[in-house]
């Protein structure tokens, strides 16, 4: 058996949305799935913490804070279903939004009109989509996320490095990232997700031509609902990293 691990928009499943935020407060959310696959497909869900290796008899999967309900149906061609999404009530921080992982497990048909002594290759689907449990009363609106983080230039060892703080309690998932002087090409570092109250620093590919006064950082977040947000920044003075 062949697992290829991809997005939902290369897999015949396909859902409503490529995010879900569950609401302090909700005990069931429901996210529609349709099957664009031209054949019936078995579907397997489950929460985990998004470890590739994990599965739904994993710990990680047992202590997850929300249950897909059903675990396992079958979807016919151009089907829809509701899938139920219900949360278990494990404890989890009150001050910071915690990250877990909806699984998505496509299984096609076995081939019945082949001969008996045909080998065939079964190739199924994993869809991940991530899963952000959101307390109630935090310090501040999703909305301000753009605004709360703060970049900064580190001289290092390896070169030039971009620095990340994040001192919200929200996760903060980048669709794209520039670092650029006024009026100059721009460096694009790969950032992904940091966490709430973390940070990370990315090295830069060359040094920048100009004052870090002109420096502006440009970049593009994940919303809500999927689509981007776009936000810009000076830089802030930093103490060299070493």
């Amino acid at each position: 058996m062949l697992c290829l691990w991809c997005g939902s928009s290369q897999a015949g499943l396909l859902a409503e949305s490529t995010r879900v935020v569950f609401a302090a407060g909700s005990a069931e959310q429901s996210l529609q799935l349709v099957n664009l696959n031209p054949y019936p497909v078995v579907v397997q869900a489950w929460v985990d913490d998004g470890r590739l290796e994990s599965g739904p008899d994993a710990v990680g999967a047992a202590e997850a804070a929300v249950m897909p309900i059903p675990p396992i149906f079958r979807l016919n061609p151009k089907a829809q279903i509701s899938l139920r999404l219900i949360a278990t009530g494990v404890p989890l921080p009150a001050d910071r939004e915690s990250l877990f992982w909806l699984n998505l497990y496509e299984i096609p048909p076995a081939r019945t009109d082949l001969p008996a002594d045909s080998q065939t290759l079964t190739v199924t689907l994993r869809t991940q989509m991530k899963l952000f449990m959101r307390p109630a009363k935090l310090t501040s609106s999703v909305e301000d996320l753009p605004g709360l983080l703060s970049f900064a230039l580190e001289q290092g060892v390896g070169g030039l490095r971009l620095r990340i703080d994040n001192p919200s309690p929200y996760y903060a998932t980048f669709r794209s990232l520039e670092v650029a002087c006024a009026g100059g090409e721009a460096q694009a570092p790969a950032a992904d997700m940091l966490a709430p109250r973390t940070g990370e620093t990315l090295v830069l590919a060359a040094p920048l031509p100009c004052a870090a006064e002109a420096v502006e950082v440009r970049f593009l977040l994940v919303g809500d609902d999927g689509n981007p947000v776009a936000g810009r920044a000076a830089l802030r003075t930093s103490a060299s990293g070493g």
